[in-house]
């Protein structure tokens, strides 16, 4: 390594967010003559969130279980995606990033196994849902990759089409909303390919299988990467802390359902 590539990386990794911040609150704990402890334990909490090692550690429970490839199985009825997220203005694919890994997961499965593929995704906003998205993203890939986008009303027909679900604000709603559409074409015990991030899948599953679904899991957007660790890794990284984040989350949502008695 070049002593360029050094210094840059030193530079960023302190002067940048989140170490500038960590550097901060651990000076801070040095100079301060009151709340030492207070600006130390802060700063070890931000630098371990922010630590690849840690937010792996946190990751492994959720995700490892799901890391496997896709098996077809017999009798399913269609293939769920659960949304993620827009970017509201983008001039193309304007789903976030986990938000069309899940998309494109989807869309492989339910044409690969002839099955329709139902998005389900509200979100906040009354003009432009991520059901829409998920649609504008669909017709986008149809030229270019051959996929013919047939949009589609009955998920009682065993064939490759879109349907979406656009009401929905969190995974308890698209469990429940979901539901409601296999309900009303007569398929009261469906059994779906789910599709969500690998981090997810297991609050997603509980939900689903809660509300009477047989759930095949079908894990993508996965945020652990298997290589091999360097010195880097010591240093903190905002996409360390951003993981650490969705790990925790994804803890208190777990802890939620198993409050309301909604289990595994």
């Amino acid at each position: 390594m070049s002593l360029f590539f050094i210094i840059s990386k030193l530079f960023t990794f302190l002067f940048l967010p989140p170490g500038i911040f960590i550097l901060i609150l651990f000076l801070a704990a040095f100079y301060a003559k009151r709340f030492k402890a207070i600006f130390l334990f802060f700063a070890l909490c931000f630098y371990l969130l922010s630590n690849t090692f840690v937010a792996n550690f946190l990751l492994q429970p959720l995700e490892q279980p799901y890391n496997k490839s896709f098996k077809a199985q017999k009798n399913v009825n269609a293939v769920i995606v659960l949304g993620g997220g827009i970017i509201a203005g983008s001039a193309n694919l304007p789903l976030t990033t986990d938000a069309y890994k899940r998309a494109i997961y989807g869309i492989m499965i339910g044409k690969s196994q002839n099955l329709p593929v139902l998005f389900s995704g509200g979100g906040l906003s009354k003009k432009y849902r991520e059901s829409d998205a998920f649609l504008t993203c669909a017709k986008e890939l149809e030229k270019p990759f051959g996929i013919d986008v047939i949009i589609s009303k009955n998920l009682a027909i065993k064939k490759f089409s879109f349907l979406v679900e656009r009401k929905s604000l969190d995974t308890f709603q698209n469990a429940k909303f979901t539901k409601e559409k296999f309900h009303k074409v007569g398929i009261d015990k469906p059994v779906i390919y789910l599709v969500t991030s690998a981090y997810h899948m297991r609050r997603a599953v509980m939900l689903y299988r809660h509300f009477g679904f047989k759930v095949i899991p079908c894990a993508t957007d996965f945020k652990i990467s298997h290589r091999d660790s360097n010195i880097w890794d010591f240093f903190p990284k905002i996409g360390a802390f951003k993981h650490s984040f969705v790990a925790l989350h994804e803890y208190f949502g777990i802890l939620s359902l198993a409050l309301r008695d909604i289990k595994n």
